[in-house]
């Protein structure tokens, strides 16, 4: 029989009777969806798990999962917040979005880390915002964080080397803005620039190669620049007109090396990015039966998501498929019945 000490450092243990770093590192090894059960059984794992040394132990061991995070809109307006585990193939509802902003247009979403930004925005009798909520995918709740210089709505946001980018759109007085705001998580501040640069009217952004590229919201014709791109290293925007920004039509994600982009102007289409030559290749069609426009995409390791309206959702593996001018081969994910005419308004992965 034990001694009393011996009993009570056990009762201290997340397992009794194993290490704690061995305890650590068989619980990191459960899958994403228990996680809410672990959570339940006792106090050490529900502070164990909602710890940054839980998610820094499972992304360097390789155990981190993708969760695709997804805003919706409904035809009441309204917005709608699920999650799909990629892995279960199963679309899950989230903590609420607060009433107060659940009506909200013209908000931009990014993702830093674990957390989920959803940016400014505006109401059709309020004036923008410069609020800023994040929901932090660990603790799976909503809260606030620092403000922005600058209310804005239509904006557009990016993440790079660890902090969130909020880019032009409209302010109080409808003006197109070109000011630009980056926040540091670590300090909970927002720091405001002005540049000239930034196209007006700004309607997508992604990141690709260390820059930040945002497109104009209206068609390229007629327009003497289409896009701006943002250089970190020098701190300053430039005006871009080339190949790539005036066929850029539609949501683009980066995978690997390669960025791609659905086109869903005539059909829909998904091209790559020809870096060597400046241009969109065609890799494949998608059958308009098969998915409702409009889609957005979001990637789970190499991986692509295409998801539609009332949250139907292709799979695409970048890895196995080829340069075709027929149809691309998916697998697709159910949406719900009670969703199906929600649209997308945008699609984030979190991992964790």
């Amino acid at each position: 029989m034990g001694s009393p000490s011996t009993s009570d450092d056990n009762a201290n243990l997340l397992i009794p009777g194993i290490p704690d770093d061995l305890a650590m590192l068989c619980l990191v090894r459960l899958a994403r969806k228990y996680h809410h059960i672990l959570r339940g059984v006792c106090k050490r794992w529900r502070s164990f798990i909602s710890s940054d040394l839980f998610v820094s132990l499972r992304k360097k061991h390789g155990f981190s999962e993708g969760w695709i995070y997804v805003l919706s809109r409904d035809v009441s307006e309204c917005l709608h917040w699920h999650v799909l585990d990629p892995c279960a193939r199963q679309w899950m509802k989230l903590p609420p979005i607060p009433s107060a902003w659940s009506k909200r247009f013209g908000m931009s979403s990014t993702v830093l880390d674990r957390r989920f930004y959803l940016i400014g925005g505006c109401g059709k009798f309020e004036s923008p915002t410069n609020e800023v909520h994040i929901f932090d995918a660990l603790h799976h709740k909503w809260k606030t964080v620092a403000s922005m210089d600058f209310a804005r709505c239509f904006l557009v946001s990016a993440t790079l080397d660890g902090k969130v980018y909020a880019i032009g759109g409209t302010g109080v007085m409808s003006e197109a803005l070109s000011s630009w705001e980056v926040y540091d998580p670590h300090t909970d501040r927002w720091e405001s620039n002005e540049d000239q640069n930034i196209v007006q009217d700004v309607g997508e952004s992604m990141v690709m190669d260390g820059k930040i590229h945002v497109r104009h919201v209206s068609p390229p014709y007629g327009l003497s620049f289409y896009a701006s791109t943002y250089d970190p290293r020098q701190k300053t925007w430039m005006l871009v007109d080339d190949e790539m920004t005036r066929t850029w039509h539609g949501p683009a994600v980066v995978v690997g090396n390669d960025t791609y982009m659905l086109d869903q102007i005539f059909g829909i289409k998904l091209l790559v990015f020809d870096k060597a030559n400046g241009f969109w290749d065609l890799v494949g069609r998608i059958s308009p039966r098969s998915i409702t426009v409009p889609c957005r995409m979001a990637v789970v390791g190499s991986t692509i998501f295409i998801i539609g309206k009332g949250l139907k959702t292709l799979v695409l593996d970048t890895n196995q498929i080829h340069k075709a001018t027929g149809l691309l081969m998916t697998s697709s994910i159910v949406g719900s019945e009670f969703l199906q005419n929600n649209i997308v308004m945008s699609c984030n992965t979190i991992y964790i």
